[in-house]
């Protein structure tokens, strides 16, 4: 049998670590030019992994049978929280980009940084629906506009404190009095101003303190648009957070935030405590006052709902409108209404 000398077997490492080497390393896999990749909201990354991955209760995804989504999440980080200026490669061979962050910051991406023949995005996740400019963006861009398909509904309540005694009461905020609490013009500032208001007598003239996701976030528009604001009539003093992260709200009992009704019961079920439910979770949901409901949606290209990826997977009769295999994961898993629809261009006005 021939031996390979010590040399011999020097010379093959020395390769073996050349070869190993000569590609960088990314922290994400970057896609190939077969897969389906997907950017955007934060709210609904979850029920789009699972969609792509399958699930932490044992659903399969779309993945298991062959297919290749690469759904990138919208900080880069596993449990939602912000990792600032995150960067990521979209697409094999192609440099590192700013990671797009929300809904806004999904859109936008495409609309502005991927108009070339060939895309390195195909869908971007919404939690609220293209306005008429995103929509007349993609329309200038050749595309015919943005097509919507309508994954769940998703509640919208206000977060507070659950790890240390909130001063919010329990007879929760109305939307007239959230609006003069976010308004920079607004005339409430302090418990004590808020209509019902039945917290801790101590606490009357406390500051609340008020926090909302970056702009680019479909939440925060659609938030603030629900209290009737624009973004240059949020008050400048707002504390700006990743969405649904409870970090900046749990051990301050004047935080208050809009929340989603889905994340808190990934929260609740253990998704971000190594699978183990909580016994407490960090943060709750006002069961009175501001309450509502929103559609969420993936979001294509017009010009390409015909093409064989997105019938497959997104399109009637694709993987996401089949009850049975998209519910266990969109429902069950991530805590949305699952409420499939083809909502067609469904921009607003």
């Amino acid at each position: 049998m021939r031996r390979l000398s010590k040399a011999g077997l020097g010379i093959l490492g020395v390769t073996a670590l050349m070869l190993t080497q000569a590609t960088p390393a990314h922290a994400d896999h970057a896609p190939e030019a077969v897969d389906v990749v997907g950017v955007g909201s934060d709210t609904i990354q979850f029920a789009v992994n699972f969609l792509a991955d399958g699930d932490y209760l044992g659903n399969p995804g779309v993945n298991s049978s062959g297919a290749r989504v690469i759904n990138f999440d919208a900080t880069g980080d596993a449990n939602g929280k912000l990792t600032n200026g995150a960067g990521v490669v979209l697409r094999a061979g192609t440099v590192p980009v700013t990671r797009p962050n929300g809904t806004g910051g999904g859109i936008n991406y495409m609309n502005n940084s991927d108009k070339g023949a060939v895309h390195k995005v195909q869908f971007a996740r919404m939690s609220r629906p293209p306005s008429k400019a995103e929509d007349d963006a993609a329309a200038a861009n050749g595309w015919g506009g943005l097509h919507c398909y309508q994954m769940a509904l998703d509640g919208l309540k206000i977060a507070v404190s659950n790890q240390v005694t909130t001063n919010a009461g329990t007879n929760g905020i109305s939307k007239a009095d959230l609006v003069q609490i976010f308004s920079a013009t607004g005339t409430i500032r302090n418990w004590g101003q808020v209509s019902g208001w039945n917290g801790p007598g101590a606490a009357a003239n406390t500051p609340i303190v008020p926090i909302l996701p970056p702009s680019t976030s479909g939440t925060e528009q659609f938030f603030i648009q629900q209290l009737g604001l624009t973004e240059a009539q949020v008050r400048a003093d707002v504390v700006r957070a990743e969405e649904h992260d409870p970090s900046a709200i749990q051990g301050n009992a004047n935080a208050i935030a809009p929340f989603s009704t889905a994340r808190i019961v990934m929260i609740h079920n253990g998704y971000f405590n190594n699978g183990t439910p909580l016994s407490s979770d960090p943060v709750k949901l006002l069961n009175a006052g501001f309450s509502t409901t929103r559609p969420v949606y993936i979001v294509v290209r017009q010009s390409e709902v015909n093409q064989k990826w997105n019938k497959d997977l997104f399109a009637p009769g694709g993987f996401m409108s089949t009850s049975f295999l998209a519910q266990p994961l969109i429902g069950d898993a991530a805590g949305f209404n699952y409420q499939y629809a083809d909502a067609g261009l469904c921009h607003t006005a």
